[in-house]
């Protein structure tokens, strides 16, 4: 029995030797969270997502200290969390900066919309008060167009004779003739 045990012994040590046995440092894992960490400060998360921001620093720190410590899964865990924080101020800051333009946008459409508005009620006041418009034509210089009727008449020259029933003067054509079909009528 006791060469069955000795048989054991090294297998059982083995297995605790590797249980014990800690992981490497994430040194990649540090680099990215550290990278993240400062693309959250370049979209100003310190203005819009302040509290993300230290989160994340709060948590890139722990990670540093474990790996001192030589808890390298700790520094890992902690370094995931602090990479997740800072991609969420990132986040925050960018949807704020974004909020900020929309605002501004909004501000300008708001004041273009109330120019437009009175520049509305001036003209409409300008022309309820009988003004001209500001092209200098006035309606009342041109007279309404009546298809069938002679041409009003020049002031200071006498009234053209009126023509028969209302009928247009037939078109000349170009060889000073009437037109006709080819029959020998007028169309």
């Amino acid at each position: 029995m006791r060469t069955k045990i000795h048989r054991l012994v090294p297998l059982f040590a083995i297995v605790a030797l590797g249980g014990c046995a800690t992981a490497p440092p994430p040194a990649g894992l540090m680099e990215r969270a550290e990278a993240q960490i400062r693309a959250a400060q370049a979209a100003n998360a310190a203005q819009f997502a302040p509290d993300a921001l230290a989160e994340a620093q709060r948590r890139f720190a722990f990670a540093q200290q474990s790996i001192a410590n030589g808890n390298n899964e700790q520094a890992t865990a902690s370094a995931e969390e602090a990479e997740a924080a800072a991609e969420t101020a990132r986040a925050r800051a960018r949807a704020a900066a974004l909020e900020n333009q929309i605002q501004t946008r909004r501000a300008d459409n708001a004041t273009l919309q109330a120019d437009l508005e009175q520049r509305q009620a001036e003209a409409a006041q300008a022309q309820a008060a009988g003004q001209p418009p500001a092209s200098g034509a006035s309606a009342q210089e041109l007279p309404p167009i009546q298809l069938g009727a002679p041409p009003p008449p020049e002031q200071g020259t006498p009234p053209a004779p009126a023509s028969s029933a209302g009928m247009l003067p037939a078109p000349a054509s170009s060889d000073g003739g009437s037109e006709s079909d080819g029959h020998g009528g007028g169309r």
